[in-house]
């Protein structure tokens, strides 16, 4: 009776532990896109709120590089046949690291790294592959394009770019960035401010801000402005003695960090690494940058926003368009209103991408130990796609995120990417002829 009280016991505790589970998904990619991915990832938790969430300590939360979430989402996976889903814990783990080289940690396996727990008081890291990748651009012009019959690529929105100068009141002239000036900038990083003025006497030397190879912004301006060659030189800024730009020789990382490794791995050069180091850059003030910080860069909206007096003051037009209407140039937006980009006016965007891998190749990961139905549910939902591939938008997805930011009607909080439904114009390839439909 005893044993057979106790094999009772084990199989209550088995069936316990069945029903009681934990699955885990990582997400690596665009810096450009991070806020976006955060608010989205949020909503697809019951009630449309993680039991709790851990983030690096950067403000608003959403621009962290670092975070991990983790509650119930019950109200998906029943659907997907996945138990009550009310005992089941998703953790959604998030890296963002750069387009380019999170679609690259995807598709060759290499392992980035994550917080372990979405416990703020637990600063434990672990490493392990990225079930999935935001990305600026197609994976089909990066350096590591992803092969379509292993992966799934979804367009989840559009992705507007913007041309932001620095703040050196030697900067206070330049109020466009045509197609040929960024033309002439990429092969040398640089050029002369006469470029942007007209003026022949403006020999000053103005420059290019370059992000490293992993970039998906870095990609759509090359794509933008037809250039396939090499990019010679790269240049930093000397944050330390304050003299301006110089040729980098050396990297801005190295192998004793995560990162360093990663990118190291990838080949991706030198560079700035994230969109929030550029418009760092873009920034630097006082001293002799007050004059010498002559340079310009672009970024996405997010990212563009803090550079300036007041959010966005510091975005120029591009072709002498602004991509939001009735821009006044030096002002904080009264709204997004993205339609020079929606109806074809305004070229510099992309379409983002969120990637994963097929049924087949999921399980040739080993880390990865989610069941491939849940993962496909939730990043499916995220990418406001049914399972079967068809665009339907909704609860949990990026496109709800970015019709709610619509809606909020506050200035300083407008949206920063357009919803696939809104636009009246197409493209078939980054940098590609824009076909109104």
């Amino acid at each position: 009776m005893k044993k057979i009280l106790m094999t009772g016991a084990a199989a209550l505790l088995g069936a316990g532990s069945l029903l009681a589970q934990q699955y885990d998904i990582y997400i690596s990619g665009s810096t450009a896109f991070r806020n976006n991915t955060y608010d989205s990832c949020t909503r697809l938790f019951d009630g449309g709120t993680p039991a709790s969430i851990h983030n690096d300590g950067t403000s608003p939360a959403d621009k962290s590089t670092f975070w991990a979430m983790s509650g119930t989402c019950s109200n998906l996976l029943v659907g997907a046949g996945l138990g009550t889903g009310s005992n089941t814990t998703v953790v959604i783990h998030g890296w963002f690291n750069g387009s380019v080289s999170g679609l690259f940690a995807l598709g060759q396996k290499y392992p980035a790294v994550f917080y372990k727990s979405s416990n703020p008081s637990d600063p434990t890291m672990l490493t392990n592959t990225a079930t999935a990748a935001f990305s600026d651009v197609d994976s089909k012009i990066t350096l590591w394009p992803l092969p379509s019959a292993s992966y799934i690529e979804r367009h989840v929105c559009v992705q507007p770019f913007a041309v932001v100068k620095s703040v050196a009141s030697t900067m206070t002239t330049v109020s466009n960035m045509s197609f040929s000036t960024l033309n002439t900038m990429i092969p040398g990083s640089a050029t002369t401010l006469s470029q942007f003025t007209g003026n022949a006497a403006d020999s000053s030397t103005v420059y290019l801000v370059e992000r490293t190879l992993d970039s998906g912004t870095h990609a759509s301006s090359f794509a933008e402005a037809q250039f396939f060659g090499s990019v010679n030189p790269i240049y930093y800024y000397d944050n330390v003695g304050d003299t301006g730009y110089f040729v980098a020789t050396t990297n801005r990382y190295d192998n004793s960090t995560a990162l360093g490794q990663l990118l190291n791995a990838g080949g991706f050069g030198f560079g700035y690494v994230a969109g929030g180091d550029v418009a760092t850059v873009l920034k630097i003030t006082g001293g002799a940058a007050t004059t010498n910080n002559m340079a310009v860069a672009y970024l996405g909206f997010a990212d563009a926003k803090g550079v300036g007096p007041v959010n966005w003051a510091n975005v120029i037009s591009y072709n002498g368009q602004f991509p939001v209407k009735n821009w006044v140039a030096g002002t904080t937006p009264a709204t997004n209103d993205f339609a020079p980009v929606i109806f074809g006016q305004y070229s510099l965007w992309d379409y983002e991408v969120l990637a994963w891998p097929k049924s087949a190749q999921y399980g040739t990961y080993s880390d990865q130990l989610a069941p491939y139905a849940a993962v496909n549910t939730l990043l499916s939902k995220l990418s406001g796609y049914t399972t079967g591939g068809s665009f339907v938008g909704g609860a949990g997805s990026i496109d709800q995120s970015i019709q709610l930011s619509q809606n909020i009607g506050d200035p300083n909080f407008p949206p920063t990417a357009i919803r696939l439904g809104d636009m009246h114009c197409s493209r078939q390839n980054p940098g590609g002829n824009i076909a109104p439909f």
